[in-house]
């Protein structure tokens, strides 16, 4: 079992973007039973609430559903239950070392982007107000992970 956990700010928009991207790709290759794929946020503030209103319009744009997805902080345990934290941005890699009290977190803690060829933060669109560039970076992102973890598979 591949245990994934997205990250961002909040847990309102790209993180749960991420888990439910994941889901949906990993459905579509048949590999349901070997993954286990979760989000949380760095931040407190949006702990019970629902996914982002025009987060979810997005995800639904593309026939995916958060029904039932309320924001979560990542916890210190969290760091040895996941075999992968996948973070949005330098801020929350940060905010991670933190959380899970270690000052290299590189073995398991990876930006989701750095699995694509242009590696960089995904910006926050609760801020910025593009997610469909969210979405489209997330995506990239996701597909380029999948590769990258059905290779170790193989």
């Amino acid at each position: 079992m591949i245990k994934v956990l997205f990250v961002c700010y909040g847990n309102i928009c790209r993180s749960p973007m991420g888990e439910f991207i994941l889901k949906e790709l990993v459905k579509k290759d048949h590999l349901e039973d070997q993954f286990e794929i979760a989000s949380s946020g760095t931040s407190d503030e949006e702990v019970g609430h629902p996914v982002y209103y025009l987060a979810k319009e997005k995800l639904e744009e593309h026939g995916l559903s958060c029904e039932g997805k309320f924001a979560r902080q990542v916890e210190f345990l969290d760091y040895d239950k996941y075999d992968y934290i996948l973070a949005m941005d330098d801020y929350d890699v940060g905010r991670l070392k933190i959380i899970f009290n270690r000052d290299d977190i590189s073995d398991k803690v990876y930006k989701l982007l750095d699995f694509t060829s242009s590696p960089k933060n995904i910006e926050d669109p609760w801020q910025n107000r593009n997610f469909d560039r969210a979405y489209e970076e997330i995506y990239a992102g996701c597909v380029a992970f999948l590769n990258f973890v059905k290779k170790k598979l193989a």
